[in-house]
C-alpha cells in the first residue's frame, strides 16, 4: 500500500476520517472505531516493513508488552494488525502538540520543565520496570496534551529501526531535519547516548541520557550537543560537555542542573543507576520545604556513593549505609555527608524492592523498619507469583526471604528486632530470624494489625472492626481486651506505648468517638488524645506520629501522663491514602509508604492479550473493584470507591453507551455485585447481603445479615433459587455457603473445612461449582458437582496445576478460565456432559496486570459469553516509591 489512505477507507473496524501527518515511521490518520464508537489514531507503517518478518515479529512483541503497561504517561496502544500487507497500529487519539513544537519557541519555564520531566520519567520508570527500553527518546516522541499531560510516543517503534552504526555511519541521514540553531543540521542523533553512537547495546541508561538531553533543551532553549553535521554532533556526544545552564540563566536551581549533568555522563555507570532514582531526584525538587530540604534531598541522591560511612548521627548508629534505596540491586541507603554544623539534616531516600521482586498493591504491601533501625522487613511478590516477607539489613545489598511466610498480612517487629509477627492464611504467626521457623499463635481470619510489647505480649486484631486480643508472644490463649459498642466501631491499628501496658489505637467511625485513643491491657477505660488523626505510633524520645489529611504529622507526647502538646509539625505532604502506613525506629529512621491509591481501568483484552478498548474513565482504587458482566453482556456492574468520601458503592455501566449509573450511595462499604439471571437485580454486600434493582431505583432489601462474620456474595444460580456466598469464620477461615431464596431461606454451608474456600462461580447450567482452596498448601482451582437440591456431589476435579485464583466459566460451559500464580490468564477446555467432568491441560493466554493479592477474596475480571474477550480490572502506572527518612526529627521546626 504505497498511496495515502482516503477518507472513509475501512481498516478492520476502523473508518479513516482524515490524515494527521507523516514521518519516517509512517503516516498517521484520525479514525473512528466503529465497534466502540470512539476516535482513535492509526499509524500505518512503511510498506517495506512488511517484507521483514523478523522486524515485524519484534515490533508485535514490543507493542504487546508496551500496551500492557497502560501508564498515564505512555501512549496507550489499542490494537495492531495488517491492511493490504501493510502493518499498522491503533492508539489513543491525543489533542495537543509535540514537545518539539513547544521547544521551537525557545526555553520553557523551570517549573513547567520540572512538571514535564516528572511525567516523562514516570512513564520511563514504568517501562523500564518491565524491561522495555525506548531507544529513541526525543522531543518528537513526547506529546503535550491540551490539559498539560505528557505522553511518551512510539514505544516499540524504536525496535523497528535498523541497528545503530558506529560513529561516521549514515544510518540517521534519512531522518535529518533542520533545527532552530542557524547553520546546523542534525537528526535524532542529537539525543543518542554515547554507547548508541558507538554501536553498543542500549539499556535503560541510554534512555536516561536522552532524557537529560531533552531536559537540558527545555531549560536552555537549545540542544545540548550541536554541530554542522550528524558526524560532528556524534563527536560532541562522545567528547564534549554542554554549556553550563547557569551561565545563561542564574535562576536555574543548582540541584536541577546537577540532575541534568548526571543524566548526561558519558559513561553509563556514572548516570543514575535506575529511573526510580532519577524520578525521586526530580520529585524532591517539587516538594515543599521551608528550609531548602528539597534541594538537599536531590543533592543526596545525586551524590550518593555505593558505600560510605554515616557519621555524626547522634552517635547512636555505627553501621555502614550502603547506597541509594532503589528498585534494582542498589543498596538501601545513601551516604550521609559529614556536616560542619552540630545538628545534621534529615535525608530522604526512595525504596523499591530489589530486582526480581515487585510491589503489586500499595494497600497490602508493607515496608517496616526494625526498632533498632538496622533492618527493613517488606512484603513482595516474586516472578512466580509467590508473596513472602523479606528482610534486608541496611548495611547489605542482599534481601533474604523468610520461609513459611506465604501470603503475609500486616507484619510487625518484636521490640528486640529479632522476630516478626504476621498474619498468614487465617492465622497469627511469629517467625524468629535466627531459626527461620514460623510458629502459629492464634486464629486470625483477616489480620488487621498487631503490636509486640517489651513485656512479650502481642496485641492484635484478628479481623476488621472487631475487638483487640492479647496473647503471650510464646503462645497461649488469646483474650479480648476491648469491648466494642455501637458508638465505637472501626477500632484499628494497635500500637504499644513504652510501658507495655498502654496502647494507641484509632476509631474511624462516628464523629463523637472518632480519633486517636489510648487503651490499656489492665482497664476498659480509654482516653481520646486527638479527634482528627488516625494511625498513630509512638516515637522516641517523646513524639506521637500520626496521619492527618493524608500526610504525616508529629506532636510532642508525654507517654507517662498520656498527653500531647498543642503544636503539630507536618512531616510529609498530603497524599491520597485510605490506610496510611508508616513505621519508625528508636533511633530516628522513619518509613512512609505514602500514596497507596492506584489508577485502575476496566480494559477489554482479546485471547492474545491485545487491548480492545476501555470501559469508563480510569479511577483510583485500593482494592479490586469486581467487574461482573450482565447475563446479556450489555452492562457491567462494579464496586467503585470514591476518592473524596472513600465510600465504596455499586455502579452499573452501559457498555453500548459507556454510560455509568450509580446503584447505591450509602455511607457504608458495598462491594461484590452479582447479577440475577434476568439482569434486573443485583446482590451485593460484605457484612450483609443486600438486593436492589440494577437500574438503581427503589430501596435495597436485606437478604442476610452476617452477624459476627464477613460475607461476600459470589453467584446467583440461573434458576434464581440459590445465592452462593463466602463467609470468613474464626475457626474454619473462608467457607462456601448457600442462601436458598425459597422455603425457610435458612443458609447452610456446603464447604467448611479448615482451609480457605473462596471465589466460587456456578456454571451456566448450574451443575458445577468452581472454587479456590488452599488445601494443597497453595491456592488452586477446583470444580465440584452442584446438585439440584443445592448440595455438593462427590465429583471433585482439580483444574489448576501450579497455583490458581479467580475461576470464571464460559457461558456454554466448554471452557474454564483462571489466573495463574504469576498473573497469566489461563484457559482450560472442559467436558461436563452427563455426570462426568473432564478437564484438559491449562493453556496460558496472556499476562494480566490485575490487583494481585491473595488476601483479598475478589474476582477482578469477567469473560464474554463466547470466551473471546476479557474485561479486566487493570492497574495503571506503578506503585509510589516508599520514602525512608533518616534522622527524621531534624525536619521538625526549630
Amino acid at each position: 500500500m504505497e498511496q495515502p489512505l482516503r477518507t472513509d477507507t475501512v481498516i478492520s473496524h476502523y473508518r479513516i476520517l482524515s490524515r494527521i501527518g507523516a514521518g519516517g515511521m509512517g503516516e498517521v490518520y484520525r479514525a473512528r472505531d466503529t465497534r466502540l464508537n470512539r476516535e482513535v489514531a492509526i499509524k500505518v507503517l512503511p510498506a517495506s516493513f512488511a517484507n521483514d518478518e523478523d522486524r515485524l515479529r519484534r515490533f508485535e512483541q514490543e507493542a504487546n508488552a508496551t500496551s500492557a503497561l497502560n501508564h498515564p504517561n505512555i501512549l496507550t496502544v489499542y490494537d495492531i494488525g495488517s491492511h493490504e500487507d501493510t502493518p499498522y497500529i491503533v492508539a489513543e487519539l491525543l489533542e495537543g502538540e509535540e514537545l518539539r513544537a513547544v521547544l521551537n519557541d525557545g526555553a520553557i519555564g523551570q517549573r513547567k520543565a520540572i512538571d514535564y520531566a516528572q511525567q516523562v520519567v514516570s512513564g520511563l520508570a514504568a517501562a523500564h520496570s518491565k524491561a522495555i527500553v525506548h531507544r529513541d527518546l526525543k522531543p518528537e516522541n513526547i506529546f503535550i496534551t491540551t490539559d498539560g499531560r505528557v505522553k511518551i510516543l512510539d514505544f516499540g517503534l524504536a525496535k523497528l529501526s535498523p541497528p545503530k552504526l558506529a560513529a561516521g555511519a549514515s544510518s540517521e541521514v534519512a531522518t535529518q531535519q533542520a533545527i532552530t540553531d542557524p547553520g546546523t543540521v542534525m537528526g535524532t542523533v542529537g539525543y543518542m547516548s554515547p554507547e548508541q553512537v558507538r554501536g553498543h547495546a542500549a539499556d535503560y541508561r541510554s534512555d536516561i541520557f536522552s532524557f537529560g538531553a531533552i531536559l537540558y533543551e527545555m531549560l536552555r532553549g537549545r540542544r545540548a550537543f550541536i554541530g554542522e553535521s550528524a558526524i560532528e554532533v556524534m563527536n560532541a556526544i562522545l567528547k564534549e560537555e554542554p554549556e553550563e545552564l547557569t551561565q545563561t540563566n542564574s535562576k536555574i536551581n543548582p540541584a536541577l542542573e546537577r540532575i541534568v549533568h548526571r543524566c548526561l555522563e558519558k559513561k553509563p555507570e556514572r548516570r543514575f543507576q535506575s529511573t526510580s532514582d532519577l524520578c525521586f531526584a526530580i520529585e524532591a525538587l517539587s516538594m515543599p520545604s521551608g528550609s531548602g530540604a528539597s534541594q538537599t534531598e536531590a543533592w543526596k541522591v545525586l551524590n550518593s556513593s555505593p558505600i560510605a560511612e554515616y557519621r555524626n548521627w547522634r552517635g547512636r548508629i555505627a553501621w555502614i549505609v550502603a547506597g541509594v534505596l532503589t528498585a534494582a540491586l542498589v543498596a538501601l541507603s545513601i551516604a550521609y555527608f559529614n556536616r560542619s554544623s552540630k545538628e545534621p539534616s534529615a535525608a530522604r531516600l526512595a525504596f523499591a524492592p530489589p530486582e526480581g521482586l515487585t510491589f503489586e498493591n500499595g494497600v497490602y504491601d508493607f515496608v517496616i523498619v526494625s526498632p533498632d533501625g538496622q533492618k527493613l522487613a517488606f512484603t513482595a511478590w516474586s516472578a512466580d507469583g509467590k508473596k513472602q516477607i523479606w528482610v534486608r539489613p541496611l548495611n547489605s545489598s542482599e534481601a533474604q526471604p523468610l520461609p513459611g511466610t506465604d501470603d503475609p498480612q500486616y507484619p510487625f517487629w518484636s521490640p528486640d528486632s529479632r522476630s516478626i509477627g504476621f498474619g498468614s492464611r487465617g492465622k497469627l504467626k511469629r517467625i524468629d530470624l535466627e531459626s527461620g521457623r514460623p510458629q502459629t499463635l492464634a486464629d486470625a481470619p483477616d489480620l488487621r494489625g498487631g503490636t509486640w510489647s517489651r513485656k512479650d505480649v502481642i496485641l492484635f486484631q484478628p479481623r476488621p472492626q472487631r475487638a483487640f486480643f492479647q496473647i503471650p508472644a510464646t503462645g497461649g490463649e488469646a483474650q479480648a481486651v476491648t469491648d466494642l459498642t455501637p458508638d465505637k466501631q472501626g477500632f484499628r491499628n494497635p500500637r504499644f506505648l513504652p510501658d507495655g501496658r498502654h496502647f494507641l489505637y484509632d476509631v474511624g467511625a462516628g464523629e463523637s468517638a472518632k480519633g486517636i485513643f489510648v487503651g490499656s491491657l489492665d482497664s476498659k477505660e480509654v482516653k481520646r488524645l486527638l479527634a482528627d488523626g488516625t494511625f498513630a505510633e509512638y516515637a522516641p524520645p517523646g513524639w506521637l506520629i500520626f496521619e492527618r489529611n493524608g500526610g504525616l504529622v508529629a506532636q510532642s507526647f508525654d507517654a507517662d501522663r498520656l498527653e500531647v502538646s498543642d503544636e503539630a509539625f507536618v512531616l510529609t505532604p498530603h497524599a491520597s491514602v485510605t490506610r496510611p502506613r508508616f513505621s519508625v525506629s528508636e533511633n530516628g529512621v522513619l518509613v512512609w509508604q505514602g500514596n497507596q491509591w492506584r489508577d485502575y481501568q476496566l480494559v477489554w483484552f482479546d485471547r492474545e492479550g491485545r487491548q480492545a478498548g476501555a470501559v469508563g474513565p480510569s479511577i483510583r482504587a485500593v482494592t479490586p473493584q469486581g467487574p461482573r458482566l450482565s447475563p446479556d453482556g450489555t452492562r457491567v456492574s462494579i464496586a467503585r470507591t470514591d476518592r473524596q468520601s472513600q465510600n465504596t458503592d455499586i455502579w452499573v455501566i452501559d457498555l453500548l453507551r459507556n454510560l455509568p449509573t450509580r446503584v447505591t450511595s450509602d455511607p457504608i462499604y458495598e462491594a461484590a455485585p452479582v447479577w440475577s439471571s434476568d439482569g434486573n437485580h443485583l446482590v451485593f454486600g460484605t457484612g450483609t447481603l443486600w438486593q436492589k434493582a440494577a437500574n438503581g431505583t427503589g430501596t435495597k432489601e436485606t437478604l442476610l445479615r452476617g452477624e459476627e462474620n464477613q460475607i461476600y456474595p459470589r453467584d446467583w444460580s440461573s434458576d434464581g433459587r440459590f445465592i452462593i456466598y463466602v463467609e470468613k469464620a474464626i475457626k474454619t477461615n473462608e467457607d462456601v455457603w448457600v442462601l436458598p431464596l425459597t422455603g425457610d431461606r435458612h443458609p447452610y454451608p456446603i464447604i467448611n473445612s479448615e482451609f480457605d474456600e473462596r471465589e466460587t462461580q456456578l456454571s451456566r447450567d448450574g451443575r458445577w461449582l468452581a472454587y479456590v482452596s488452599d488445601e494443597s498448601d497453595r491456592y488452586e482451582v477446583y470444580v465440584q458437582a452442584f446438585n439440584a437440591d443445592g448440595k455438593l456431589g462427590e465429583t471433585k476435579v482439580r483444574i489448576s496445576t501450579g497455583g490458581g485464583n479467580q475461576p470464571r466459566w464460559r457461558r456454554d460451559g466448554q471452557e474454564l478460565f483462571y489466573i495463574a500464580a504469576d498473573g497469566q490468564m489461563m484457559a482450560v477446555a472442559v467436558k461436563s456432559g452427563g455426570t462426568a467432568f473432564e478437564a484438559g491441560t491449562p493453556k496460558a493466554l496472556f499476562k494480566t496486570r490485575m490487583f494481585k493479592e491473595h488476601n483479598v477474596p475478589a474476582i477482578d475480571y469477567d469473560v464474554t459469553a463466547d470466551g473471546q474477550r476479557f474485561l479486566i480490572g487493570t492497574l495503571v502506572g506503578e506503585a509510589t516509591p516508599v520514602s525512608v527518612i533518616l534522622n527524621w526529627t531534624a525536619e521538625l521546626k526549630k
